[in-house]
């Protein structure tokens, strides 16, 4: 790894301090979500799998409070750690820090429930669907692909789709659960940076403050720039 991408230099050029990023991709997606931008982010790099981290099993008694835990243990996540998350894995990252303290970058994601979009009101009924293979329907594709509103970065919602539709749907049941189901704790804890395109349909923007780029919900591959700068400007003022 080039000396660049191992440290991250805070003054001058003079103190420096070893970093590692932690990258959670969201809802369908795998970690090629970062590509555009992980090659310009400094320190050392993990990317978490949900599909392995998740595995292919029923989990009936799944919360995101146990689930982050689990990923703090099995990738030994130091509190130093700085988690980035985009869309689910935002919302994966924000419980992180609840249990385990880290600092946190969201990226098109969210803190307030109701966030993000789900076209069905009853989230059990939704999960028996999935588990029936309603996604694979092609007419059911069809139509969320003609209802998907921008064509600069359709591509990129159509291969979250097909993961959706071809991997294990006990897997895919298991991240929209961890999508809607309520913490089962307070979490009174907020992300250290928001990044969210106004025009981001999928994930609404937050009513908190947050840093705006161009684009929508794929907005780390369509602006990558915009997002890189963001996050770099934030890593200097740690």
């Amino acid at each position: 790894m080039a000396l660049e991408n191992k440290f991250h230099y805070i003054d001058s050029g003079f103190n420096f301090c070893i970093m590692r990023l932690v990258l959670i991709h969201g809802l369908g997606e795998d970690n090629s979500i970062f590509d555009a931008i992980a090659l310009d982010l400094p320190g050392d790099h993990l990317f978490i799998n949900l599909w392995e981290a998740l595995g292919d099993g029923k989990r009936p008694r799944l919360n995101i409070i146990d689930f982050c835990k689990e990923l703090v243990e099995r990738y030994s996540i130091d509190k130093n750690d700085i988690i980035i998350g985009h869309s689910l894995g935002g919302r994966i990252a924000h419980h992180i820090k609840h249990v385990n303290g880290n600092k946190v970058i969201q990226i098109a994601s969210w803190t307030t429930q109701g966030k993000a979009s789900f076209p069905m009101k009853s989230r059990r009924l939704g999960y028996f669907f999935i588990r029936l293979g309603f996604l694979g329907i092609k007419s059911v594709k069809r139509y969320m692909m003609k209802k998907y509103r921008h064509d600069y970065s359709k591509k990129y919602y159509e291969a979250a789709m097909d993961n959706l539709i071809k991997r294990n749907r006990n897997c895919v049941v298991n991240q929209f659960k961890l999508v809607l189901d309520p913490a089962r704790e307070n979490v009174t804890v907020s992300p250290d940076l928001r990044i969210h395109a106004k025009k981001d349909y999928i994930v609404r923007y937050p009513n908190e403050t947050f840093d705006e780029v161009s684009g929508d919900h794929f907005s780390l591959l369509t602006h990558p720039a915009e997002v890189v700068k963001s996050i770099k400007s934030f890593l200097t003022t740690i």
